[in-house]
Order: C-alpha cells, then sequence, then structure tokens
C-alpha cells in the first residue's frame, strides 16, 4: 500500500486516498477506568479491527477521585494557576489513558501506536479551556496507519500554533470523535459509553426504561442529554457526520444520530 497523501483545500488538509478502510472509534472516562473495563474496550477493538483500520480516542480514566480523572487532576492544581497550565494539568490524563490502553493492547498482539497532541493534527486558537479549532492535518495520523493497525489519542485536547496545549471544554473527548472523522474524510464515528444508547428515560433510574433507534440531530440537542455533549452533536450535523452511540459492556444494539 503506498503512502497516502494529504492535500489542503480551502484552508483544510484532506485525505487524497480514501483506499484503506478507517473507523473513529471513542471510549469515556468509565471504560477506561481499570484493567478488567478495559478488556471491554479491547475486544470492541479486536471486533472493528476485523472490518478497518482504527482511530480510537480516548478519555482520562475513571471519574472524580479516580487517580488521573479530569477533574481530579484538577483538583492538584490551583485557582490561582494560569488556564494556560490548568490545560496541560488535565492533559496528562488523556495522555496517559492512550499510553496504557496502547500497552495493553500490544500485550494482546495487536499493532498499536500513539500520537502526541501535536502529531493528531487538531490546531486552535488560545483558549486554553474552551478552544475553538482552527484547522486540521491528518499528516501525521495517516503516517501512522501505514504503519500500525491501531492509532490511540487522547481526546479533549488540541494544541495552539505555539505549541502549548489547550482544551475542548466538557465533553471533549465526544467532540474529538467527530473531528477526527471529519480530518479523516469518513461520515460516522462509533461513541462508546457507560449506557447502551439513547433512553426516553435514565436508564439508572429506571429499569425498563426504552432505548431509542434513531434519533435526528435536532432531535438530540433537544434532549440535552448528558450522553453527548451539544459541541459534538453540532458538528456532526454540520459535517454530515453520524453518530452510533453504544454501550461498552453491553451485546444490545446502540442508538444512531443523523439527519
Amino acid at each position: 500500500m503506498g503512502v497516502m497523501e494529504v492535500k489542503e483545500k480551502n484552508g483544510r488538509f484532506m485525505r487524497t486516498d480514501a483506499s484503506m478502510p478507517l473507523q473513529v472509534l471513542k471510549f469515556g472516562g468509565t471504560s477506561m477506568r481499570t484493567r478488567t473495563t478495559r478488556k471491554a474496550v479491547i475486544a470492541h477493538i479486536k471486533t472493528q479491527r476485523e472490518k478497518a483500520k482504527l482511530v480510537v480516542v480516548v478519555s482520562a480514566m475513571g471519574r472524580f477521585r479516580d487517580p488521573y480523572a479530569t477533574d481530579t487532576l484538577l483538583s492538584l492544581g490551583s485557582l490561582k494557576m494560569r488556564k494556560k497550565e490548568q490545560a496541560s494539568l488535565v492533559s496528562i490524563g488523556e495522555q496517559l489513558s492512550a499510553l496504557t490502553l496502547c500497552a495493553e493492547l500490544l500485550e494482546e498482539g495487536i499493532s498499536a501506536c500513539t500520537l502526541s497532541f501535536l502529531e493528531a493534527g487538531i490546531i486552535s486558537d488560545q483558549h486554553y479551556d474552551y478552544a475553538q479549532v482552527k484547522y486540521m492535518d491528518p499528516s501525521g495520523i495517516l503516517k501512522a496507519l501505514e504503519q500500525f493497525g491501531v492509532v490511540v489519542v487522547g481526546g479533549f485536547i488540541a494544541i495552539d500554533e505555539e505549541m502549548e496545549v489547550t482544551t475542548l471544554g466538557r465533553g471533549g473527548s465526544d467532540y474529538s470523535a467527530v473531528l477526527f472523522a471529519d480530518m479523516l474524510g469518513l461520515k460516522e464515528a462509533i461513541i462508546y459509553t457507560d449506557v447502551n444508547g439513547v433512553y426516553v428515560e435514565d436508564p439508572k433510574q429506571q429499569k425498563n426504561a426504552r432505548k431509542y433507534e434513531y434519533l435526528s440531530y435536532g432531535s438530540m440537542l433537544a434532549l440535552h442529554s448528558r450522553v453527548l455533549h451539544d459541541r459534538c452533536v453540532v458538528y456532526a450535523r454540520d459535517h454530515h457526520i453520524r453518530i452510533y452511540v453504544k454501550g461498552t459492556f453491553s451485546k444490545e444494539e446502540g442508538t444512531w444520530i443523523g439527519s
């Protein structure tokens, strides 16, 4: 397989060779929490790897009070820190999560690597706590995919043109997933979470909660659901990227979100 090229079009870098099947998967903090939960993550990666090469986007491991979760890392800092320093602090969680999963994939005999935030190619402005994306360059990811079957990247984080770390705001890893899909010219992304899709009622509160099989972007936004951040859904809508929300720990079908 020849080296894939990228070209700039209307200020954006785009793939010029779409012959390689690619898929973007995203796993949240609950899925990444422990070695046991990551076994389910790896099982999904093995299944999807049979169909395509993968870009796997990960959140920091766990929730608040878990040692490497975003809020835990923030609690180690100080309100007197500049937003620039806070962004660097919380980025440690995604970096550690990506490196840990990569190591475990290698142990399973899966060809995998991680990329730095610069290599991942999401370039933003200097709003360190809620950055706006300026442009994306897939060349680092495409180069890695020439050699490896799985590229693991931290979500939630971008980098500015001064090579400083920025963050994409709450829910930023979901947003990262659709950004990577768009960067690679894909029209869908799979987002794995701790619930088995999007529900009419809260499945954690109601045992027989009803699940949507499909939702339009507008209907999803109207729900104000915590399953996906609005910024992710809006970007997917505006760039015609379908999202499949599926449970990490279940074989049940999930929910499609699209036009």
